[in-house]
Order: structure tokens, then C-alpha cells, then sequence
């Protein structure tokens, strides 16, 4: 638990009304000014790039991309995304690698065959596995 928690006190109609207020507003300058922003330049550059125009909604969605991603490439502390050069393989871990393959495709081409040669097994009768046992008795 932190030692400095601090708590809000909220007394009354009129502090009702003030958290509504407060909530409203930073509802509207982070998510519907930026939207309206977003569809406006984009419905502005639709007029000129002959693409569809867009409404509020799909001006919303423009900006929470714009917002997801600026958050994901800017985040300095944690690195959600990252870019980075794949190692090269040194000779010795390609000739491993090659040589895995080479068993991988000799098995399946054994397996292959050994599956093709290989009859399907009929099941037989009880009563004919009977009978033959009597026959064999008698």
C-alpha cells in the first residue's frame, strides 16, 4: 500500500456535478477534439487524393491509432516494439541446421515408403476365429 494516497473527496450536488464536469472535459479534449481533428485532415486530404471520405466515428478510430501507435514507438522505459537485425548463423550452426534438414527429408521419404509398402490388416470374425479353432481341434 503507498503512504501517500491521496484521496478525493467528493461532497454534495455540486461535487457531483464538478467530477461530471472534469470527466467531460477530458473526454472531449483527448478523444472527441483529436477525432474530430483526425476525420477533418483526413476528409481534407480526401478531397484532393480522390480516396472515401470519413465520419466521427471512423475519425475516432483514425486518432486511436495515431495515439496506440505514437505511445508504442515513443515509450523510452519499455520497449513494446523493437527492431532488430536477425544474427547470422556461424558455419558450423549452418552445416547443423542443413544436416537436420537432410535427416528430416530422409526420414519422411523412408517413412513415405515404408507406409506405401505396408498392407492395411483385416480384421476377421469371432465366429470365424472360432470355427477355425475347432477345426483345428478336432
Amino acid at each position: 500500500m503507498k503512504r501517500r494516497t491521496r484521496i478525493v473527496q467528493v461532497s454534495g450536488l455540486r461535487g457531483i456535478l464538478m467530477m461530471i464536469f472534469i470527466a467531460s472535459c477530458l473526454v472531449a479534449g483527448f478523444i472527441a477534439f483529436p477525432a474530430f481533428v483526425a476525420m477533418h485532415l483526413w476528409n481534407l486530404a480526401a478531397s484532393y487524393l480522390l480516396i472515401p471520405a470519413i465520419n466521427i466515428y471512423q475519425g475516432l478510430l483514425l486518432w486511436a491509432i495515431i495515439a496506440i501507435s505514437g505511445f508504442i514507438i515513443n515509450d523510452r522505459k519499455k520497449f513494446l516494439v523493437a527492431f532488430n537485425a536477425a544474427d547470422r548463423l556461424t558455419d558450423e550452426e549452418m552445416r547443423q541446421v542443413l544436416e537436420r534438414v537432410k535427416l528430416h527429408s530422409q526420414a519422411r521419404a523412408i517413412n513415405s515408403m515404408i507406409l506405401k509398402s505396408a498392407k492395411p490388416v483385416e480384421k476377421q470374425d469371432k465366429s470365424e476365429d472360432e470355427s477355425e479353432n475347432k477345426k483345428e481341434n478336432v
